[in-house]
Order: structure tokens, then C-alpha cells, then sequence
């Protein structure tokens, strides 16, 4: 019985993160559709997004203590409900300036349950049972996604984008009832909530998120973001109950997983993100047929990130994500090379495979690594700085790769697109070897 529980736990956390990354994958396919339903320039279109991604990041760490305060299972309840709601909201907008709206507010409900999942694991399972959990936690992140395109293309060839955001909400009353029957109540921890910390964190990285991409004068956004920034962590250094416990940087294994998630991310992303266009630029391929393309990966992936949990044991989190980035790099390179005439399955499906397998090998080890040992107060800002990396990691990625490669035509500004993912990977590549040598 106690043995059922634990595995209906597990379910709750991995479909709660299965949503929200389907939801994000349905915008990376469908952002043309949306787009085209009310008309929108290219500018407000990108606003589909960064609404999305300057709520869910800037309020990160917020959800995460509000958790560690409160408790995981009534934090956990609060975030489902306001995602639930505003997914309808956004299946239902009228206009193309609520659906912006609905999905900042969307991105409110993520930032609440993305930190909450995490820490829910850390809560539950203890030891060799923890460490294997979260393997099966990161291992959702690669294969979410792929299965998120593939879903994403389908419902919008089949019905509409509307759909796509709609179904969450019949998945959001499901996770919210189980979660009532079988997520345990946490001790409360009474504590005051940072409001000065909150405040200054929320305008550092609104700010910094607008400078990267985002509207008005940027370079002045991104410099007063990080001056800002600088202050938050000054502030935080100096009072008793900070929103960001700096205790949680103490560990350079995990400052090192920190930064590699930023890093990784920014390269894995830009994938997820360019590729699907050059598959329907070059190839011609239809958003289903983009999605599918997508498959072989998926499952090397998955069986990879399966084996992950046996790997790690026998020679360690850092190296198993070491060796697993370094394919990744072959993949990506082999983009670089990619032509017009170019073979389908050699240019394009074999380095799928190899970016599958190896992403299947960093995204578990780089989470254990990151969340591994923080106690249970500030597990939730763990998590939340995991998630944050994630999140600062693809957008600054993308910003950089997109200005970079403007002015290029079609196919030639893929492999500058590609080029910057390798060099991503191999700066990643790089932090992860040094840390590797300092441990050993």
C-alpha cells in the first residue's frame, strides 16, 4: 500500500510536469497558427511567449518559497488551479491581447508549480530512491518535450491550436484531486515572506528577460536588471529569512550544475527551437511530419535517460553528464553541416539520435547534482534556481542566436544558428570537465 502510494506521488509530479511542457512545446509549433488567427505582427506574436516566460521566471523564486513556507501539497493545489483556469482563458481568448494576458498569467501558475514538483520528490523519497526519482524527473524533460512537439503538431493538424492549451484543464482537475487524496501535508515553516527580496527579484529578471527579448531600449533594460540583481543578492545576504537562501550556493558541484543548466539549456533549446523551422523550410515537411521527425530521438532518449540512474551510480552524476554533453556536441556539430540536397536520415535523423542519447544522460544528473543535499527549508529554492536556469538559459540563448543570425538568408543562417548551439555545448562541455578534474 505504501509502496502504491509512493508510485501515484511519483505520477502526480510527472504528469504535473508533463503539462507544462507539452504547453510549451504547443507554442513552438503553433506559434505561426496563433499568430494567424488574430492577425498579429512578428513582434506582438514573440509576446505569445515572453509573457509567458517573464512571469514564470520572475516569480520563480517566489513560488518556491511560498512552498518551503506554506507547504508543498496547498502551494502545489494554488499553482494547478490558476494554470488550469488561465489554459482555458487562453483556449477560449477572443483577441489576441488576452491570449497574452491569460498566458502571463499561465506562466504565474508555472512558476508556483515548477519549484513545487521538484521539492515534492526531495519531501517523499530519501537516499537511493530519491536520487532515482529525480533521474525519472529529468528524464520527462527531454522526453516531454519531443512527445509535446509531436502532440502539439497533431492536434493543431487535426483540430486547432485552441485545443491544445483546453486540454489541460480536464489534466489540471485530475492532478488536483490526486493530489488532494495522496500528497502528504507538510510541516509548515513559519517563516515572513521577503517581500523586499521578492520585489527586487521580480524586477531584476523582468528586466533582464526585456533586455535579452523584449521591447524598448534593451541595453538599458538588461543593465539596470543586472544592477538590480546585484543588489537582490547584496539584500539577501543581510537579512535572516531571505527569499533566495544563499546557502544553497555553498556547494561548487552545484554551482556547477547550476550553470550548466543555464548553459545546456540555452543550446537545447535553440535546437528545439530552430530546427523545426528547417524542417519545414528545407524539407517542406508538414508541422505533423515535423513532429514526427522528431520520434527517433525520442526514443534514444528515453532509453538513455533510463539507464541514467545505473550509470550515475557507478561513476557519478558529473561524469555521466559530462560524457552525455560531449555527444550532444557531435549531434549539434553534424548540423552545421547540413545542405539543401543533404540526405534526410544522414544530416538530420542520426544527429537527432546522438543529441537524443546524450541528452538523456545530462538532464537527470544536472537536476540530481543541483537539488542533491539542500535540506528541506530550501528545497524549494533549490528548485526554483534550477528552474530559473532553465528558463534565463533558453531565452538568452535564443535572443543571441536570433540577433546573430538575422541577416542571413534561409539555410546559411541554420548553420549559424547551429554553430552558436556548438559552442554552447562545448562552453558547457568545458565547466563540466573542470569540475570533473577538481573532484577527482
Amino acid at each position: 500500500m505504501q509502496k502504491k502510494r509512493f508510485d501515484i506521488i511519483m505520477l502526480i509530479v510527472l504528469l504535473g510536469y508533463f503539462i507544462i511542457l507539452v504547453d510549451t512545446s504547443l507554442v513552438f509549433t503553433c506559434s505561426n497558427e496563433i499568430g494567424n488567427s488574430f492577425k498579429m505582427n512578428t513582434q506582438m506574436a514573440s509576446w505569445i511567449s515572453n509573457a509567458y516566460a517573464l512571469t514564470f521566471g520572475s516569480l520563480l523564486l517566489l513560488g518556491g518559497r511560498l512552498g518551503d513556507i506554506f507547504g508543498r501539497k496547498q502551494i502545489f493545489i494554488i499553482g494547478l488551479i490558476i494554470f488550469g483556469v488561465s489554459s482555458l482563458s487562453v483556449g477560449l481568448a477572443p483577441t489576441g491581447i488576452l491570449l497574452i494576458l491569460f498566458r502571463a498569467i499561465q506562466g504565474i501558475g508555472v512558476a508556483i508549480i515548477a519549484p513545487a514538483k521538484l521539492a515534492i520528490i526531495m519531501d517523499n523519497y530519501t537516499g537511493p530512491q530519491q536520487s532515482h526519482e529525480i533521474a525519472v524527473y529529468g528524464m520527462m524533460s527531454g522526453v516531454g518535450v519531443s512527445i509535446g512537439l509531436i502532440l502539439g503538431a497533431g492536434i493543431t493538424t487535426i483540430a486547432s491550436w485552441r485545443w491544445g492549451f483546453l486540454i489541460n484543464v480536464p489534466l489540471s482537475l485530475l492532478l488536483i484531486v490526486l493530489t488532494i487524496k495522496y500528497i502528504p501535508v507538510t510541516q509548515h515553516q513559519p517563516a515572513k515572506i521577503d517581500w523586499i527580496g521578492t520585489i527586487l527579484s521580480f524586477i531584476a529578471v523582468v528586466l533582464i528577460i526585456n533586455g535579452i527579448n523584449g521591447i524598448g531600449p534593451k541595453t538599458i533594460s538588461l543593465v539596470v536588471g543586472i544592477i538590480l540583481l546585484t543588489l537582490f543578492i547584496f539584500y539577501e545576504s543581510r537579512i535572516q529569512s531571505p527569499i533566495l537562501p544563499l546557502v544553497i550556493f555553498k556547494s561548487r558541484i552545484r554551482n556547477t550544475a547550476f550553470l550548466n543548466r543555464f548553459i545546456y539549456t540555452g543550446a537545447i533549446n535553440s535546437f528545439w527551437f530552430f530546427t523545426p523551422r528547417i524542417l519545414q523550410t528545407n524539407y517542406h515537411l508538414t508541422p505533423i511530419l515535423v513532429g514526427l521527425s522528431f520520434l527517433p530521438m525520442t526514443i534514444v532518449n528515453f532509453y538513455s535517460a533510463e539507464k541514467v540512474d545505473i550509470l550515475a551510480r557507478k561513476y557519478g552524476n558529473l561524469a555521466v553528464m559530462t560524457c552525455g554533453i560531449g555527444t550532444t556536441i557531435f549531434g549539434f556539430g553534424c548540423l552545421i553541416f547540413l545542405r539543401p540536397e543533404s540526405n534526410y536520415w544522414l544530416m538530420v535523423a542520426l544527429p537527432m539520435i546522438l543529441i537524443g542519447f546524450g541528452q538523456g544522460l545530462v538532464l537527470s544528473p544536472v537536476t540530481n547534482l543541483g537539488v542533491s543535499g539542500l535540506a528541506s527549508n530550501v528545497a524549494g529554492a533549490g528548485s526554483s534556481m534550477i528552474n530559473i536556469m532553465l528558463q534565463l538559459g533558453g531565452v538568452t540563448a535564443l535572443a543571441i542566436l536570433s540577433v546573430v543570425s538575422a541577416s542571413y538568408s534561409t539555410l546559411p543562417t541554420f548553420h549559424v544558428q547551429a554553430i552558436g548551439i556548438v559552442l554552447f555545448a562545448i562552453v558547457s562541455f568545458l565547466i563540466s570537465i573542470g569540475a570533473l578534474r577538481k573532484v577527482k
